[in-house]
């Protein structure tokens, strides 16, 4: 019996060749008749697409089980890490509220009903003096400025103090609350005059030289009152928030909170206008 070519060949070869004949042919029949090979492309694909996912689930089940099996250390550590980052982002989150605060702060100081007169100066708080029994600030401005000695400090509350010396690029200023401090007020509501001195204590200030029998409440407001032209009438001071009578004494015995913040404040501002003697000066010792 006479054998064929393919019969003499190898069956790998026998195999190799068919296969290539076949790829020939579907070559063509996809180019010739593409409108009837693409549906039943389509639909072999979506035959073969579970054989896909049951291949690749191995590897899937793979990554599960390392996964599983991670050490307490390594999750430990994760958890460090993440608690690390978390903490990070909570002191961004303070500073910005801090950035946030402060421009209202500042807000506040340029749109203050307070100053009505004369110019008006923004300066930043740098620094305390070294004298811890003193209530004393260090601000930003000073001689080449124009700043001078005496002027009035303010913030969007009321009067924080005045301007003791003066450097060129520096000023010190002397809070209500230093001891060494006096200002001149007068009761809004009964319009009765009276010196608020310093205690040390930036909460709190005192009332000097008021009769027991004088017409003064718990809520009180304070302003200037002009005497001795140290400050500007008409600014706010403080508010009575105790008040002490004495059967024995002469004088009763007033807290006053200051309206000004005397502590936290970033940013003051310093008063160019002249002090406002709208009344005959008096001594405020």
């Amino acid at each position: 019996m006479q054998s064929n070519i393919f019969s003499r060949q190898p069956p790998a070869i026998r195999s190799f060749t068919l296969a290539l004949i076949a790829c020939f042919v579907l070559i063509f029949i996809n180019w010739r008749y593409e409108d009837y090979v693409t549906p039943v492309r389509s639909l072999v694909h979506r035959a073969f697409n579970p054989i896909y996912a049951l291949a690749s689930y191995p590897v899937l089940s793979g990554d599960w089980f390392r996964q599983q099996s991670k050490s307490e250390d390594q999750l430990r550590r994760e958890n460090t890490a993440m608690r690390a980052e978390l903490l990070q982002n909570r002191v961004r989150l303070q500073k910005l509220s801090e950035l946030s605060a402060e421009n209202t702060r500042l807000r506040g100081l340029l749109n203050t009903p307070l100053i009505i007169d004369g110019r008006m100066l923004i300066s930043e708080v740098i620094g305390t003096d070294t004298d811890p029994l003193r209530q004393i600030l260090i601000i930003n401005k000073g001689r080449l400025e124009q700043v001078k000695t005496g002027q009035t400090i303010l913030d969007d509350k009321g009067i924080m103090g005045q301007v003791i010396d003066v450097y060129p690029h520096s000023a010190r200023v002397m809070l209500l609350s230093d001891k060494e401090h006096a200002i001149s007020v007068r009761i809004e509501r009964t319009g009765m005059r009276g010196i608020v001195a310093g205690t040390g204590d930036s909460g709190r200030l005192a009332m000097q030289y008021v009769p027991n029998t004088a017409d003064i409440k718990v809520g009180d407001r304070l302003i200037s009152s002009g005497l001795g032209e140290q400050f500007p009438a008409g600014y706010p001071v403080g508010k009575v928030t105790a008040i002490a009578r004495h059967g024995a004494g002469e004088f009763a015995s007033i807290d006053v909170k200051p309206l000004a913040q005397l502590e936290g404040g970033h940013h003051v501002v310093v008063l160019f206008s002249e002090p406002l003697a709208l009344e005959q000066p008096y001594a405020t010792s």
